[in-house]
């Protein structure tokens, strides 16, 4: 926009085609209209249209379930429930609620949720952000029905004092597993690319209740991204965990999900496999030495299925060993006891590891 004083007009004030005139302290201003860009995002067109269906479904309410919404809107001002205080109207509570739910993908709400206290500020132990790891540890989620929205910048120079109007939801909500939220892979999905070693991150994070809408106090901290996730070795050791992205070459295994948690030996397995090599057992091989996972050897309960000959689930028990040699992962899930049936083995459950 263009604005600059005019001497060609006297007490002149209007629009007319791009250029609007206007008197301030006895002085005539001239400026041109902004010209906004007609492209739209997907993402901005979802939103978009999301708060239309939220706000024309406001309109259709019962005067009993706006007279609820009023009382909600009451209650909230002053509070700081959504990070900010709050000065809202019933049609502005009813729009922020249902945003919240449906942007972590849960049904609307016609009625107000009972405000009953605060949503809890994040408490965790830290956020370590490298080039391959961007990871929440010791988060205190607070209930099931808590989930962690996450927003963050895309790279900046280290001298930025504020990028706060630059973040970007990585993810609207997620929950964290045994107190650690990993967000590496979201990162790169939103950005397209990984963090860069040497750059400054802006991030703000806060709970959302799925059941009520509600979001807790929005906490902010930035960063200047390390060099690699080696940088944190004597400080902060990734469970050891192990999925079927991780495979390079398989016997059949159509899931696959083992994990230890810190300073455990409790082993908790989750994987189906099926083959026809005639050896009751399946095998796989990771793309590379997970160092996380040490050598062990454990006993874990399972059921074998034959859909084909429409038989029951059979209780079977399986003895699970993972070993590096030769520069190589490797796991094998070996057949114990029970009736075996290589179309379906499924293996799941903890069990201690009884040898390391």
């Amino acid at each position: 926009m263009i604005v600059k004083p005019s001497i060609a007009f006297s007490d002149f004030a209007g629009s007319a085609k791009d250029v609007t005139a206007r008197n301030v302290k006895g002085r005539n201003i001239l400026s041109s209209k902004a010209q906004h860009s007609k492209v739209v995002t997907p993402a901005q067109a979802t939103s978009r249209n999301r708060l239309s269906k939220i706000s024309r479904t406001y309109k259709k309410l019962t005067s009993v379930q706006m007279n609820g919404w009023a009382v909600l809107a009451e209650k909230m001002k002053g509070i700081s429930t959504f990070g900010q205080a709050a000065e809202l109207t019933p049609h502005n509570a009813f729009v922020r609620i249902n945003t919240n739910l449906q942007m972590v993908g849960e049904p609307m709400l016609t009625d107000a949720p009972v405000y009953l206290n605060d949503v809890p500020e994040v408490i965790y132990d830290d956020l370590w952000i490298s080039p391959d790891m961007i990871v929440f540890t010791g988060l205190q989620q607070p209930s099931e029905s808590h989930v962690l929205v996450f927003k963050m910048t895309p790279a900046l120079s280290p001298g930025v004092s504020s990028g706060w109007g630059q973040t970007v939801i990585i993810t609207p909500g997620m929950a964290p597993d045994w107190g650690d939220a990993d967000l590496t892979a979201l990162y790169t999905s939103v950005m397209g690319v990984a963090p860069e070693a040497g750059k400054k991150y802006f991030c703000e994070f806060y709970w959302l209740d799925k059941k009520t809408g509600f979001t807790g106090e929005s906490m902010a901290i930035s960063a200047v991204c390390k060099e690699s996730s080696t940088a944190y070795a004597a400080e902060y050791t990734p469970r050891a965990r192990v999925t079927l992205n991780e495979v390079a070459d398989s016997q059949g295994f159509e899931t696959l999900d083992f994990e230890l948690s810190h300073g455990s030996t409790i082993l908790s397995v989750d994987a189906q496999y099926s083959n026809d090599t005639g050896v009751a057992s399946g095998q796989f091989t990771l793309k590379k030495v997970n160092k996380s996972i040490p050598n062990l050897e454990a006993y874990v309960l399972g059921r074998c299925s034959n859909p084909e000959r429409n038989w029951m689930a059979r209780p079977n028990l399986f003895a699970v060993w993972i070993q590096t040699w030769q520069g190589e992962t490797e796991g094998t899930f070996a057949h114990r006891a029970g009736q075996y049936e290589s179309e379906l083995a499924e293996v799941f459950g903890s069990a201690p590891i009884y040898k390391l």
